[in-house]
C-alpha cells in the first residue's frame, strides 16, 4: 500500500512539475497597446520582472511611454526589438524606432538575431542596454517611431508570470495576439507549430509516468528477469 502511494505521490509531483514547465516558457509577460486612439501610457510597478510591451507605429514620431522606480542595486535590463520580416528587416538603422531614456537617446546599433520560444518568434535585437542602478530613481523610457514599423520593448530579468506589474493603456497578450501581431495568426506553419508542441507535451507526461513506474518496479522487474536465466 505504502509502495503505491508513494508511485502515485511521485506521478502526481511529476506532472505538476511539467505543468510549471510549460508555464515558465511563458514567463515573461507579453503586453500590447489596449486603445490606439488613446496616449500608449504605461507604468510598472517592477521593472524588474521580465516583460514584452509588442506595438506597432503608422507615422513617424509616434511614441509609446513607460513608467516606473528602480532602487539602489537593481539592474536596468533593457531591448528594442524588431521582427525578423518584412518590412522591418529590410529598414534602414537611421529609419527604425529608438529610445529616450531620462532625456538620453537611444539610437539602433546592434543587429542581432533573437530567437523567441514561446511566441516562437525569430526577431532582431537593434538596441540592447543593462545598467546597475546607483541610487533610487525614477525613469521615464520613450519609444518614439521614425516610421511605420512594429517593435517590442523588453524590460526586467526576473521570470514571474503569476502576477501583474504593468497597467495604463495596455493589456496582456494571448497567444493569438502574439500571432497577429507576428502576421501568423492563419499561417499552416502556426498551426503546425501549436499541434507539435501539444504532442511533445503528451509524450514527455506520458515518458515520466512510464519511468516512474519502470523505477519503483525496477526491483521486481530484476527478479523476473533473473527468474527467467
Amino acid at each position: 500500500m505504502k509502495s503505491k502511494i508513494n508511485i502515485l505521490s511521485v506521478i502526481f509531483i511529476q506532472f505538476f512539475a511539467l505543468i510549471f514547465f510549460v508555464d515558465s516558457i511563458n514567463a515573461h509577460q507579453p503586453f500590447g497597446i489596449n486603445d490606439k486612439s488613446e496616449e500608449n501610457y504605461i507604468e510598472l510597478s517592477d521593472a524588474t520582472v521580465s516583460h514584452a510591451f509588442y506595438g506597432e507605429f503608422i507615422e513617424k514620431n509616434e511614441e509609446m511611454i513607460i513608467k516606473f522606480q528602480m532602487k539602489e542595486g537593481d539592474t536596468f535590463d533593457f531591448s528594442l526589438l524588431i521582427p525578423n520580416l518584412e518590412p522591418e528587416n529590410l529598414i534602414e538603422p537611421d529609419q527604425l524606432p529608438y529610445l529616450i531614456v531620462n532625456g538620453k537617446n537611444y539610437f539602433p546599433n546592434k543587429n542581432s538575431s533573437f530567437y523567441e520560444p514561446y511566441s516562437r518568434m525569430d526577431l532582431i535585437r537593434i538596441i540592447a542596454e543593462k545598467q546597475n542602478i546607483r541610487t533610487n530613481s525614477n525613469i521615464t523610457v520613450q519609444v518614439i517611431s521614425r516610421g511605420n514599423s512594429r517593435y517590442v520593448f523588453s524590460i526586467g530579468y526576473k521570470e514571474i508570470f503569476n502576477n501583474t506589474y504593468a497597467f495604463g493603456n495596455v493589456r496582456r497578450f494571448s497567444m493569438d495576439d502574439l500571432n497577429e501581431w507576428y502576421n501568423r495568426l492563419y499561417t499552416p506553419e502556426a498551426i503546425d507549430e501549436d499541434n507539435n508542441f501539444l504532442i511533445i507535451i503528451v509524450i514527455l507526461f506520458f515518458t515520466t509516468i512510464l519511468l516512474s513506474l519502470i523505477f519503483y518496479f525496477r526491483q521486481d522487474i530484476l527478479e523476473k528477469l533473473n527468474s527467467n536465466h
